[in-house]
């Protein structure tokens, strides 16, 4: 493998060069403080704290998912992936395929992740979709980003080397907020650094994490298909990832 820059996904096929029409995103909501401050507290007690986080997520509103939307729609390789609208969820579910990649591959790691903690490959989609019906379902080319965001979350754990501890969860928290800035991910790391105020090495660890997140290459825009197969070091090293764990 001798690439030094991030592969592209695959070109459109004719006829799906056309101008990209993008719907108006719908009306925000208000920050609801009652149930943010509850949901806050349900990370920390609940049993399913990725429950309580998620509709930690839909209860600040905010724009930032919008956001971080617009950013991926002005990347060459986000417009020609919302023409084709790749599936990660049939990729990453397509366990057979997986476990036939090369071994130290970016495919056989998340394999190995997603056996290890019992995941489901469409596992968080599904729990973030069931968060957010009650508020109606968003435009397809919204809603087909959003869950390809959710899905690739599993691949930054593998590609940041970050486990489901609360640390590494945590890790991968400041990792994400410097990716892409949102309310949420603000909340969470501000609970974090209160509920470990004492503990200088998990502050320092957050720190490393944001900043590698800042050098880091754009990961929304990642053709994860394409890159399943490569060297997991060689994908660390095409996108300017460092194992946060270490």
């Amino acid at each position: 493998m001798t690439a030094t820059h991030p592969p592209t996904a695959t070109l459109p096929p004719p006829g799906l060069d056309r101008p990209l029409e993008i719907p108006p995103a719908a009306p925000g909501h208000p920050l609801r403080w009652r149930r943010v401050l509850r949901l806050l507290r349900d990370v920390r007690e609940s049993e399913d704290p990725v429950q309580a986080g998620l509709e930690l997520f839909d209860a600040v509103g905010g724009v930032g998912g919008e956001r971080t939307f617009q950013r991926f729609v002005a990347l060459p390789e986000g417009r020609r992936m919302l023409r084709t609208r790749p599936d990660l969820v049939a990729a990453l579910g397509d366990r057979q395929t997986l476990a036939a990649m090369p071994e130290g591959s970016l495919g056989r790691a998340y394999l190995a992740f997603a056996e290890e903690n019992g995941f489901a490959a469409d596992g968080l989609v599904q729990m973030s979709n069931d968060v957010e019906r009650e508020r109606g379902s968003a435009d397809p080319l919204r809603q087909w980003f959003w869950d390809r965001y959710t899905m690739s979350h599993d691949l930054w754990h593998v590609l940041a080397g970050c486990d489901t501890s609360g640390d590494g969860e945590g890790t991968l928290l400041a990792f994400a907020y410097a990716q892409t800035p949102q309310r949420g991910y603000l909340m969470l790391l501000g609970l974090i650094a209160v509920s470990h105020a004492a503990d200088l090495s998990i502050h320092r660890r957050q720190w490393r994490a944001w900043r590698a997140g800042r050098r880091a290459a754009v990961l929304i825009a990642a053709p994860w298909e394409e890159l399943l197969a490569w060297p997991l070091d060689e994908v660390r090293r095409c996108f300017g990832v460092e194992d946060l764990m270490q």
